[in-house]
């Protein structure tokens, strides 16, 4: 995958929008006919993906203007019509209506030291055919300064922000599967995530905007506040699903998560396949809890997250190139937030490859 660093201008969201979409228009264009091709591909009944498509930018015009003005001005820019842009934007909502459940994508931890900044890394699991590119958004606003990774002609995915009087926040994203999914057409996970980096300061305000989303597809993000003022980081885990929000918290400064539901009563609804990996990928991350609490780096940090086994730990996803693309996952990116600085260090592959000469920093 390929990844394109791009610094927005610091104007209105309609012109923000255009600028993003002019700079990449054919790689937006490209992935939004990879994503049509894909839906067809991975039994996405006909016509969902159109009504997902349009439901979804009236929902995320009522509930987050500014973003929606934003999509609009990506459309403008790169040419296309909204409802294209909305293909990729609302694509976890379109995949919710998919047969196949076998969720791959994402492992996070997050580890809160004493007296030193949290150190968070998730691996990005998607399918490569349709991400053959991304992009590194930073995004102006007047009172912060967002820095997202998202897949290109996308808003948000995972980032962080960093207030002018100093506050830090950052979020991670983790596909999830419960029983309400496909039960109503609402804001798309993406949209939340971004909405979140650009108006919440604290763990509870990020919480609180969240819980205000009706969404159509489950996500679990995992969202980091700095230390402010001599008082702890904080973090937990908000896990979205049409039925019902709920917060998951650290035990022993560590929280792990993978693509199943933690919190017991979300849990009974849990749609994803017996043949995920999501179990074996969070038996692995919460044993490397006291190496990622004695990480100081993204560096280090990626060493601990893939532990003893090295390459061969679960939570580096190698392609199957045999299998249907709905079962051919990789790890495509590793990101590391550092919500003291607003930067994210990340590298285009599994955190095994992840060292001082492929690491890289957007800040």
């Amino acid at each position: 995958m390929k990844v394109a660093e791009l610094r927005l201008p610091s104007t209105d969201a309609v012109s923000r929008g255009v600028a993003y979409g002019s700079a990449l228009a054919a790689p937006i264009r490209e992935t939004i006919a990879r994503y049509r091709d894909a839906y067809e591909v991975m039994g996405v009944p006909d016509g969902v993906a159109e009504t997902v498509a349009a439901g979804s930018i009236a929902a995320v015009r009522a509930w987050a203007p500014a973003i929606a003005d934003e999509l609009e001005g990506v459309a403008r820019g790169a040419d296309v019509p909204i409802d294209d842009v909305m293909l990729l934007t609302a694509r976890t909502e379109i995949l919710a209506h998919a047969p196949s459940a076998n969720a791959l994508e994402c492992s996070t931890i997050v580890a809160l030291p004493e007296g030193r900044r949290p150190m968070t890394m998730q691996t990005w699991d998607w399918h490569g055919e349709l991400a053959p590119t991304g992009v590194l958004l930073e995004v102006p606003l007047a009172d912060r300064v967002v820095r997202t990774f998202t897949e290109t002609g996308m808003v948000g995915k995972i980032g962080v922000a960093r207030t002018a009087d100093g506050r830090g926040l950052g979020v991670h994203f983790n596909i999830l599967h419960h029983v309400s999914d496909r039960s109503a057409v609402g804001v798309p996970v993406h949209v939340v995530a971004r909405r979140i980096l650009d108006e919440a300061a604290t763990l509870d305000e990020a919480i609180a905007i969240a819980r205000d989303a009706v969404v159509g597809a489950s996500t679990v993000l995992t969202i980091v506040e700095a230390a402010v003022d001599g008082g702890p980081a904080r973090a937990a885990c908000v896990e979205l699903s049409p039925a019902r929000v709920a917060t998951v918290e650290p035990a022993d400064g560590y929280l792990a998560h993978t693509n199943h539901f933690l919190d017991a009563g979300l849990a009974e609804g849990e749609a994803t396949s017996d043949t995920s990996t999501t179990g074996p990928r969070l038996e692995h991350a919460l044993a490397q809890r006291d190496g990622a609490l004695a990480a100081t780096d993204a560096v280090s940090l990626a060493a601990a997250m893939c532990g003893d086994a090295g390459a061969d730990a679960p939570v580096c996803v190698r392609a199957q190139p045999a299998a249907d693309l709905a079962d051919r996952w990789e790890t495509l990116l590793t990101a590391s937030l550092d919500v003291e600085a607003g930067a994210i260090d990340w590298l285009a592959g599994p955190p095994s490859a992840l060292d001082a000469a492929t690491v890289r920093r957007f800040g």
